[in-house]
């Protein structure tokens, strides 16, 4: 059972925490689980605060609502909280009453922050990301498609972990994609944690409870790496092996927008061609590779030695 974290006493305490989050100073009312604390308060470049007036959308909606703007945005869950998201600087968050801080993490650092980094120019690539030889490599796919497995995958077999489920990508003064380390945690199903030897801490929420939240073996420092691959997972049952291929032109470009995390943003905000246009850089500067999983269940060994080779090769050059 999660802490609850109901509006009153939030409201009542109005304590400021200093964090580091995708690189940013973050100061947050709301205490934030797994994030690297600063000393320094000066000069937050985000800010999340608990919002004293009434919500921005109707008490009796439906469960999800999603109202994008080009400046601000507003996100509803029923039950959980609102989120006021404005000018990539700034969320106001509205606890349900008798809401879980727990609940409230998962849509805080799930839509709501894609939402902020899409405000800054940022692509939240959904994907889980360990460091590799020459920088960061990326798991992306659907939800169920096997990041988080993967990256566990790796991470207990040295490599150090820098993000689960979503990879913010921002382009450097060179215009080579990179990223800031996001959520160094995992969560997985029973059967991976017991095959790769983690230690479960608690279960991720109520509803999702068939998952766990681990630590990891190794996770990255807090800095920015640029981008060297991005393997774009499928699963495969009809096929014995795992599998990879280099996916280039529109078939790369296009892996990449369907793997953006909280697409309805492009969408409501209408922002669709500079979307396309990121990506299209994206993919042009880094090589993009479809990786089909044969079976999760059977991710070892096997897949280990697969991936492993691949990236102590170089594949094929961007």
């Amino acid at each position: 059972m999660g802490k609850n974290l109901p509006a009153k006493l939030a409201l009542s305490t109005r304590v400021a925490h200093s964090y580091t989050l995708c690189g940013w100073r973050t100061l947050s009312e709301i205490p934030l689980t797994g994030v690297p604390t600063l000393v320094n308060e000066a000069d937050p470049e985000v800010v999340i605060e608990v919002a004293t007036e009434h919500p921005p959308t109707a008490p009796n909606t439906d469960k999800f609502v999603f109202l994008h703007a080009a400046e601000c945005s507003v996100i509803k869950i029923k039950g959980v909280a609102d989120f006021e998201i404005r000018e990539g600087r700034q969320i106001r968050v509205w606890p349900a009453k008798g809401a879980t801080q727990k609940e409230i993490e998962i849509f805080l650092f799930g839509q709501a922050w894609a939402t902020l980094c899409y405000q800054r120019g940022i692509l939240p690539l959904h994907a889980s990301a360990v460091v590799t030889g020459k920088g960061i490599t990326a798991f992306a796919g659907r939800s169920g498609a096997g990041k988080s497995t993967t990256a566990a995958l790796l991470n207990s077999l040295g490599y150090e972990l820098i993000a689960d489920d979503i990879l913010p990508v921002s382009l450097n003064q060179h215009s080579l994609p990179g990223a800031w380390p996001y959520l160094r945690r995992l969560k997985l199903h029973h059967h991976p944690i017991v095959q790769f030897g983690f230690t479960p801490t608690e279960v991720v929420s109520e509803v999702d409870n068939q998952k766990y939240f681990i630590h990891p073996k190794h996770a990255g420092v807090d800095k920015w790496r640029s981008l060297e691959r991005i393997y774009v997972l499928e699963k495969d049952a009809s096929d014995c092996h795992s599998t990879i291929e280099r996916v280039t032109g529109a078939e790369a470009v296009r892996a990449l927008v369907d793997q953006s995390y909280h697409f309805k943003f492009v969408l409501g905000t209408r922002r669709f061609g500079d979307h396309l246009a990121f990506c299209t850089r994206v993919a042009s500067r880094i090589p993009i590779y479809s990786l089909r999983l044969s079976s999760l269940r059977d991710a070892g060994e096997r897949l280990g030695s697969l991936i492993c080779a691949h990236l102590e090769s170089g594949g094929e050059q961007p």
